[in-house]
């Protein structure tokens, strides 16, 4: 006997099968038939799709943040609803009709939900720059469009170490020195045919402290960044080298996972007064069991 067939949506499938018969006959839908086929063997029909309903619940599903996991879980949840954190690839998987605990009934495992995050345009800004050395003008660019993101030195600090290196496009830089402040010292020539170049000096930190946000709906966090550049016949290159952003990535997914299984309680202003009040936003799964890994496919 051959494997079951997956659902056929050719409507000539009902009639064939009354052909075969002693005769036309009704056929109850969502039912099983076995019938002989061309090669002396057995076929298996399945009516399913012509039913009002299917017998069991199959789907595969993708959210993007952990309010909507928590919320089709909820919805759909069975007796061997499991979830599957795995952090490597800081995924979430949810087997909606997985097996129930021993003794209980086993699930078909066709149901599942996945949360898929996405990370925010500013960690992507960020992580796309980091470790890369650019130009003068991108780098000063680079800090125009996202000075933001900084805590410290202040947003205003960063704008003025971006117009400054905007201004000086026109200058060879001679060295580098790194102050006892912890702040470099770039030393440039102003390039003039005229007469001697006036000589200056750019001070910029030599780390900056950022709030980025991993993963789109989830918490903010705060992660260094060390200045990097090159001096090569008298132009400089530029960059930033994010300090250990696995460690805000893996804290970040940790996070999101307690999320999913207790709820999320943010701090909001009262309406009454400019007072702080926790107000949950939703609650967690419950009782459904996380296990820190990936099911099979």
């Amino acid at each position: 006997m051959t494997s079951i067939q997956d659902t056929h949506t050719d409507a000539g499938v009902v009639a064939t099968l009354a052909n075969q018969a002693a005769g036309a006959e009704a056929l109850t839908v969502g039912e099983v038939y076995a019938i002989a086929d061309d090669e002396g063997g057995t076929r298996v029909i399945d009516t399913d799709a012509w039913a009002e309903h299917p017998r069991y619940e199959e789907a595969k599903r993708s959210v993007t943040d952990a309010e909507s996991f928590v919320k089709y879980v909820n919805r759909h949840a069975l007796d061997g609803t499991e979830v599957y954190a795995h952090i490597n690839t800081s995924k979430v998987i949810a087997v909606i009709d997985s097996h129930e605990a021993t003794g209980g009934e086993p699930g078909w495992q066709k149901h599942r939900v996945s949360l898929d995050l996405e990370h925010s345009k500013a960690w992507l800004a960020w992580a796309a720059a980091d470790g890369e050395l650019a130009t003068q003008e991108e780098f000063a660019d680079f800090l125009d469009d996202r000075y933001l993101d900084v805590i410290e030195p202040t947003p205003a600090q960063m704008i003025d170490v971006a117009r400054t290196f905007q201004a000086k496009t026109k200058v060879a830089f001679e060295s580098g020195i790194r102050e006892t402040s912890g702040e470099v010292k770039l030393t440039y020539q102003e390039e003039t045919t005229a007469k001697a170049g006036q000589k200056g000096d750019i001070e910029i930190p030599s780390r900056i402290q950022l709030a980025l946000r991993p993963y789109v709906g989830g918490p903010i966090y705060s992660i260094w960044a060390s200045f990097r550049y090159r001096l090569r016949g008298g132009t400089v290159s530029l960059g930033f080298k994010l300090e250990r952003p696995e460690l805000i990535l893996e804290a970040a997914f940790a996070d999101i996972v307690a999320e999913i299984r207790d709820g999320r309680t943010d701090k909001r202003p009262n309406a009454d007064s400019s007072e702080l009040v926790e107000t949950r936003v939703h609650d967690g799964i419950g009782d459904v069991p996380i296990f820190y890994g990936r099911p099979a496919a």
